[in-house]
């Protein structure tokens, strides 16, 4: 073999290479975006669900809003209705932009940055939701009980036996939520940090 013939072809072995490390590259950025982006559809379908069963009792609420015949029923009912319209959204935002980290077009570090923000204000949002979730609860129940049964609960019952029961289950299921979301939002981010050995 001469010498041409051995530098083409070794030029030839050196783009096939290069070649070969694109579509490598491009398969692991492709395997890590599916990955990034069915660890937030586990945290997506149970909002959804969420989601429909807030609006659903907001459209309840404003359909018969006219039987809340009180100051204080009217005042509980806006409350609710702000609560139920807000959290949907808020929380939706928040994890349409955890799942937009631009994996393709960042680099690493970028991807990261973008990620540890985005994953921040979804904490902050959930924290948030806790507490007005908690509020909604205090709302809610005098609302329902007026639109359900015609019972005017502050008046009628006694309230605080509800709230003695809901509250531990509500603080229960709200602490088991946070705490499977921190794991896939962890998850996620472990995803993310195998780029760098990838």
């Amino acid at each position: 073999m001469e010498l041409d013939e051995i530098k083409n072809l070794w030029a030839e072995m050196s783009d096939q290479i290069a070649h070969q490390k694109k579509m490598t590259d491009s398969l692991i950025i492709k395997m890590t975006r599916s990955d990034y982006r069915n660890k937030f559809l586990k945290i997506w379908i149970p909002e959804a669900i969420g989601t429909c069963i807030c609006f659903a009792a907001a459209v309840y609420i404003i359909v018969d809003f006219q039987k809340l015949d009180t100051w204080y029923l009217i005042l509980c009912g806006m409350v609710s209705l702000f609560i139920l319209f807000i959290l949907p959204l808020l929380s939706f935002y928040t994890l349409h932009k955890i799942r937009s980290v631009n994996i393709r077009q960042n680099n690493y570090k970028q991807i990261l940055q973008e990620y540890s923000k985005s994953s921040s204000e979804f904490v902050i949002i959930q924290k948030f939701s806790f507490y007005m979730t908690a509020v909604l609860l205090l709302t809610s129940l005098p609302v329902m009980g007026q639109l359900i049964a015609g019972k005017d609960l502050f008046i009628e019952s006694r309230l605080w036996l509800w709230y003695a029961v809901g509250y531990p289950f509500f603080y229960g299921f709200s602490r088991w939520v946070f705490r499977k979301y921190a794991k896939l939002t962890k998850e996620a981010e472990e995803i993310l940090k195998e780029l760098e050995n990838g």
